[in-house]
């Protein structure tokens, strides 16, 4: 059964006669995102939280919005303070992310990135990722023959975004096992608050993750261990005081986040539809093109990332519904990718689709689009192709794996499969 939509007593009718978008319960969001953005989105641009948080839910003001100067980037002192997070790593890290920064700081910080994650950097990368992918698959046929099935999100899908980050770190692949498991314990900071999750864990995963950066900056900064394009352009902007250590450490550490969760939902969501749908899977293997088809769409239908937050500078009026200055705005990307408007027949998996955007909206957009982009998407299409060639038969043990979450990073349940 899924949650309908929620609207308070004190909320206003359909519509929004009075200004004030309506109020929708986190607990209804959180339950069944998809059917609630549905029904609103026909009725209205903006809905509010109960804490006053807005999101915008059509694709056309989500588009505009993100590089409109009505908005800006939440900065992570205010974005700690609502969270909750406690002085410390984790604050640390919120308050130096080129995340949570604007203008001049944030073109700093994204700089000694931008060329390493240029499109035409990462395609060099592509015969390192696949072989990567190959070898974790080898893991996952030795343990499905063990025991008949094997949860993919575990054995394939969290594993390879790390080992292929280990790559641009110049760390050892042995490295990638232990700050994965520190990335899983921190993502969930950036997303919205849920009832009974351990920030103690959170905290704790910043910090082991940030020594564990510190500790690699210093080695590259002394000239020790293996050549990193990406850690020598960091020691590079520190040498030329373009960034502090912290700002460094920072970046490397949200683009390790980053690159790593986002990208094992996503492979993890993909595989599911793909599966569940029984669209294409032994093909794909073998077309790249279809491949490409496959991930585009697959990020559209369930995006990894499911919205991008803002903060309004001053009123911001959306066909008569009114954001008030100041307040906090989520960007619905996941509402906006199953916007009728934008997209034909928008709730179906369709790999074909012919009406995608050159630029999808899942990956935010302006000076802020993300910053590991080409990556995730080389990833994603090497592990999915990888995925057919080596498991031709592949099928899910069960039901779909339920994927969680309206905001953020979102979450999935596990992958299990049978060969």
């Amino acid at each position: 059964m899924t949650a309908s939509p929620q609207r308070p007593d004190h909320a206003p009718q359909d519509g929004h006669s009075t200004g004030q978008p309506p109020f929708v319960s986190s607990s209804a969001l959180e339950s069944d995102p998809h059917t609630v953005f549905r029904y609103w989105r026909a009725r209205t641009p903006v809905i509010q939280r109960e804490d006053g948080a807005c999101l915008v839910l059509r694709a056309a003001d989500v588009d505009t919005l993100l590089t409109d100067d009505r908005t800006r980037q939440i900065d992570g002192g205010l974005y700690s303070r609502i969270r909750g997070v406690p002085p410390g790593p984790l604050q640390d890290l919120l308050v130096e992310s080129l995340l949570m920064s604007e203008g001049d700081a944030h073109q700093r910080r994204r700089a000694p990135m931008s060329r390493v994650l240029a499109f035409h950097a990462v395609e060099s990368l592509r015969d390192t990722i696949r072989s990567a992918a190959e070898r974790l698959i080898d893991d996952v046929e030795a343990g499905a023959r063990f025991d008949g099935e094997i949860d993919l999100m575990a054995a394939f899908c969290a594993p390879f975004p790390p080992l292929v980050m280990s790559r641009l770190l110049g760390a050892p692949p042995s490295e990638a096992e232990a700050f994965a498991q520190w990335v899983y314990q921190v993502s969930p900071a950036f997303a919205p608050a849920l009832p009974g999750e351990d920030m103690a864990s959170m905290v704790e995963g910043a910090g082991r993750l940030t020594a564990y950066v510190q500790q690699s900056l210093a080695k590259a900064m002394a000239g020790e261990g293996a050549r990193s394009e990406l850690m020598e352009n960091m020691v590079a902007a520190i040498g030329a005081d373009a960034l502090t250590q912290a700002e460094a450490v920072a970046q490397l550490a949200t683009l390790i986040i980053g690159a790593s969760d986002t990208t094992r939902t996503a492979m993890a969501i993909q595989t599911g539809l793909m599966l569940a749908t029984g669209q294409a899977w032994k093909r794909v293997g073998d077309d790249p093109s279809l491949a490409r088809a496959a991930v585009a769409e697959a990020l559209r239908v369930q995006p990894a990332v499911g919205s991008v937050p803002r903060l309004a500078t001053q009123e911001i009026v959306l066909d008569g519904a009114i954001i008030p200055a100041g307040r906090l705005v989520s960007l619905s990307t996941l509402s906006a990718m199953r916007d009728p408007a934008r997209f034909s027949d928008p709730d179906a998996f369709i790999i074909n689709r012919t009406d995608h955007p050159r630029w999808p909206l899942v990956f935010g957009g302006g000076a802020h689009r993300c910053i590991g982009e080409a990556l995730a998407r080389l990833e994603l299409e090497e592990g999915l192709m990888a995925l057919s060639r080596r498991l031709p038969s592949l099928r899910l043990a069960g039901p779909p794996p339920k994927i969680e979450g309206y905001a953020g990073i979102r979450r999935i349940d596990g992958l299990r499969v049978a060969l």
